[in-house]
């Protein structure tokens, strides 16, 4: 469910304990202005991960996804306790205190397979709130209108990845300030080491997925809800409330079995399997029944 992870580090003790670690890798260096004067910057990396170190601070980025699967590809299924293993072998390898790790960019989604062709839904998410998703032609990604806090995703991954997966769309979101994340009572890396706080993270996911119009085509309404020039006048000429009033009245048109309310059944039933405990079959017996000791005990 996790993907995309930024952190920051400030605990100087601890910034000398990870980036002094021998498995780091030497990536190079650049400059970065702070308050009208050129810094020096130096990275590291270990896998996909990478350590870039600031005079105050060190920050820490990748793919835990990514990370899980080699640097692979993010195409599968990443359940929550897979997550939840992999920040824990990162601290222990460079021996973190999750708490002082900041969470500063976050992404977080999921990859689902409904019966139709993922396509044809791409071509008919129109808008997430108020504003219209962009249409970039790079894996037929389609993403919400740049706003200062968070990007909303919906794209075609098996357009990215055709050898890992099949007709899965990705629905994710991505953070772009820290105030959002905490918004969300996330705060640190331990944070994400806890089942509770992946409930917060799916629950915003589907309030996002509420915030979205798509056009389902299937259903004998009138045509002017399937026109973009439709939605665009209301934005344009209606008062601050008409939008909202017409789009539920859409939704209110199609009825209860439409195709934005099934995707958000599948996503909820997705969610839930995300949730299962995920046993590899190449760990032995005694490592499986503790992780499913640990996980029933603390499931939410």
């Amino acid at each position: 469910m996790i993907d995309f992870i930024k952190i920051k580090i400030t605990d100087e003790a601890l910034i000398s304990e990870v980036w002094n670690n021998n498995l780091l890798i030497y990536e190079g260096k650049s400059e970065k202005r702070f308050d009208d004067e050129l810094k020096e910057l130096i990275t590291k990396s270990y896998k996909n991960l990478y350590f870039t170190k600031f005079n105050n601070r060190l920050e820490i980025k990748g793919s835990l996804h990514y990370y899980f699967n080699a640097g692979i590809h993010n195409a599968d299924d990443f359940y929550i306790a897979d997550c939840i293993d992999t920040i824990i072998e990162i601290e222990t390898i460079f021996n973190l205190d999750l708490n002082k790790c900041y969470l500063i960019n976050l992404e977080y989604g999921v990859n689902i397979n409904p019966k139709f062709l993922v396509s044809d839904l791409i071509l008919n998410i129109i808008y997430h709130e108020k504003r219209p998703f962009n249409r970039p032609k790079k894996f037929d990604y389609k993403i919400a209108g740049n706003e200062a806090y968070k990007q909303v995703k919906a794209y075609n991954k098996s357009v990215q990845f055709p050898d890992h997966c099949n007709n899965t769309f990705r629905f994710e979101v991505k953070t772009k300030q820290a105030k959002f994340i905490q918004s969300l009572g996330l705060y640190t890396l331990q944070n994400l080491t806890e089942f509770k706080y992946y409930n917060v993270l799916i629950k915003s996911l589907l309030n996002e997925w509420d915030s979205v119009l798509v056009f389902d085509k299937s259903k004998e309404i009138d045509v002017k809800f399937f026109n973009t020039n439709f939605w665009e006048d209301i934005l344009q000429n209606g008062n601050r409330n008409k939008f909202n009033n017409q789009k539920k009245l859409y939704y209110k048109k199609l009825g209860t079995d439409n195709l934005h309310t099934n995707i958000k059944k599948i996503i909820e039933r997705k969610t839930k399997y995300l949730k299962c405990v995920h046993i590899p079959t190449t760990i032995n017996l005694e490592t499986a029944q503790l992780k499913i000791q640990f996980f029933e005990h603390n499931k939410p």
